[in-house]
C-alpha cells in the first residue's frame, strides 16, 4: 500500500471519528439524559423540550443557509465545523441549571452548534470520498457514530445510576471535544478558493443574494432528476425519525415502565443494530441503488412504529428496538449518499444546505407534533404516547409514496 493511499485512508478515518464524537451530544443530551432530567426529574411537560429543540433548529435552518453559501463561495468548511463544534461543547458543559429557562436556553444554543456543524461535516465528505465509494464512506462514518453511542452508554451508565442525569453534562462536553480533534486537525478543505467573507452576507445585498440562490436551488431542483421528490420524501420521513429520536427513552419509560438501567440496556441493544444498519446499508446502496434501500428502510420504520404502538409484551419491544436501530442507522447513511449521487460536485454545498433545511423543518414539525399529541391526549396516560407513535406512520407512509416516484434508472435505482 503506497503512502498516498495510507494518507487517504487516515483522512477518511479522521473524518469518520467526528461522527463518533457528536454522538456523545446526540445521545446523552438530545435523546437520553437531558430530556429525562427535564421531563422525569424536573417534571416539565414534553412540549417545553419540543419548543426548545424546535426554536434552536429553526435558527440552524436560517443561519445554515447563510453559512453554507459562504462556505461554498470560499470552498472552506473546516473553520465553520471547528467554531460551531466548540460552541456546542461549551454550552453542553453549562447544562443542568436550576433555572429551567436557562437550562433550555443553553440546550438550544448547544443543539444549534452541533446541528449546524453537521452541515459542514457532511460537505467535507465530498472532498475525501472516492466517487464510487460514497455509500461506503458515509456508512463508515455512521458506524463510527454508533460506536460513539455505545461508548457513551457504557461510560455514562454507572455515572447516571450513581449520581443522576446532571452529572453527565460536563463529561459529555469533554468527550465531544476529545473525539472531534482528529477531524478538526487532519481533515483539510480541498482547494480552498478564498478567505471567508462573512460580514458581507449579513448585509441586505448579501442576504438577498443568498435567498435568491436558495430560491434558485428550490426551483432548480427540477433540473436534477428525482431531487424534488427525494426532498419531499426526506421531509415526511425525517418528521417521524426526529420525533422518535427525541422521545424514544421517554416512551420506553412511560409506556413500558422501564427503569433507568433497562432503558440504557434497550438503547445499547438498539445501537448495535444501528451500527450494522449504517454500515451494510451504505455498502449495499452502492450496488443495489439508494432508492431501493431507502424504500426498504421506510417500510421497516412503518413496521417498527406499528409494533411499538400496539405491543404490550415488553419482550416484543426488544424486537422493535432492533428494527428501529437498523432503520435509524440506514436512514442517515443512504440519505446523505443519495444527495451526493443526485447532484454535481460543484452543487454539493448548496444542495446539502437545502437537504439540511428540509431536515431541520422536519425536526421542528416532528418535535412539536409529538409534544402536542402527548399534551392533547395527556388524560389517557400511556395511550396518549401510543397515539403519538402511531401517528408517525402517516408521515413515513407519505415519505414512501414520494420516494417511490423517484426514477428507477441511473445512480439512484
Amino acid at each position: 500500500m503506497n503512502r498516498e493511499k495510507i494518507k487517504n485512508i487516515s483522512v477518511i478515518l479522521s473524518w469518520a471519528t467526528y461522527d463518533l464524537s457528536n454522538q456523545f451530544f446526540a445521545l446523552n443530551i438530545v435523546s437520553l439524559y437531558f430530556v429525562r432530567w427535564l421531563t422525569l426529574e424536573r417534571q416539565q411537560p414534553e412540549i417545553f423540550y419540543s419548543l426548545s429543540f424546535g426554536i434552536s433548529t429553526f435558527f440552524v435552518a436560517i443561519l445554515g443557509i447563510i453559512l453554507g453559501a459562504v462556505s461554498d463561495a470560499a470552498a472552506r468548511r473546516r473553520p465553520f465545523l471547528a467554531y460551531l463544534t466548540l460552541l456546542s461543547i461549551i454550552f453542553t458543559m453549562l447544562l443542568g441549571r436550576d433555572n429551567i429557562f436557562f437550562a433550555l436556553l443553553f440546550f438550544a444554543i448547544a443543539n444549534f452548534g452541533c446541528q449546524t456543524a453537521i452541515v459542514f461535516y457532511n460537505a467535507l465528505m465530498a472532498g475525501i470520498a472516492p466517487p464510487d465509494k460514497i455509500g461506503l464512506v458515509s456508512g463508515l462514518g455512521k458506524m463510527f457514530g454508533y460506536t460513539g453511542a455505545i461508548l457513551a452508554l457504557y461510560i455514562f451508565k454507572p455515572i447516571v445510576l450513581a449520581s443522576g442525569y446532571r452529572a453527565t453534562f460536563l463529561p459529555t462536553g469533554l468527550l465531544f471535544l476529545f473525539f472531534s480533534l482528529p477531524c478538526l486537525i487532519f481533515v483539510k478543505d480541498k482547494n480552498p478558493k478564498a478567505k471567508i467573507g462573512l460580514p458581507r452576507y449579513f448585509k441586505k445585498e448579501g442576504l438577498t443574494e443568498i435567498f435568491q440562490s436558495l430560491r434558485g436551488s428550490v426551483s432548480g431542483a427540477q433540473s436534477f432528476p428525482g431531487l424534488s421528490d427525494f426532498l419531499k420524501a426526506a421531509f415526511f420521513g425525517l418528521c417521524a425519525v426526529n420525533a422518535i429520536i427525541l422521545f424514544m427513552s421517554i416512551y420506553a419509560s412511560r409506556v413500558f415502565k422501564l427503569g433507568e438501567a433497562q432503558v440504557i440496556n434497550l438503547i445499547t441493544f438498539s445501537t448495535f443494530f444501528a451500527m450494522a444498519g449504517s454500515f451494510f446499508s451504505g455498502v449495499i446502496s452502492d450496488y443495489l441503488g439508494a432508492k431501493r434501500i431507502l424504500s426498504a428502510v421506510f417500510i421497516l420504520w412503518i413496521i417498527a412504529f406499528l409494533g411499538g404502538a400496539l405491543a404490550k409484551d415488553i419482550h416484543f419491544y426488544w424486537v422493535i428496538g432492533a428494527l428501529s436501530g437498523v432503520a435509524l442507522g440506514a436512514t442517515w447513511v443512504v440519505g446523505r449518499a443519495m444527495v451526493i449521487k443526485l447532484v454535481p460536485p460543484e452543487k454539493i454545498g448548496e444542495v446539502f444546505g437545502l437537504y439540511n433545511l428540509v431536515g431541520y423543518i422536519a425536526a421542528v414539525v416532528g418535535a412539536i407534533f409529538w409534544g402536542l399529541i402527548v399534551l392533547l391526549f395527556k388524560q389517557y396516560g400511556e395511550w396518549g404516547y401510543r397515539a403519538a407513535l402511531l401517528s408517525l406512520v402517516l408521515f413515513m407512509t407519505l415519505g414512501l409514496i414520494f420516494l417511490l416516484r423517484l426514477p428507477d434508472r441511473g445512480k439512484t435505482r
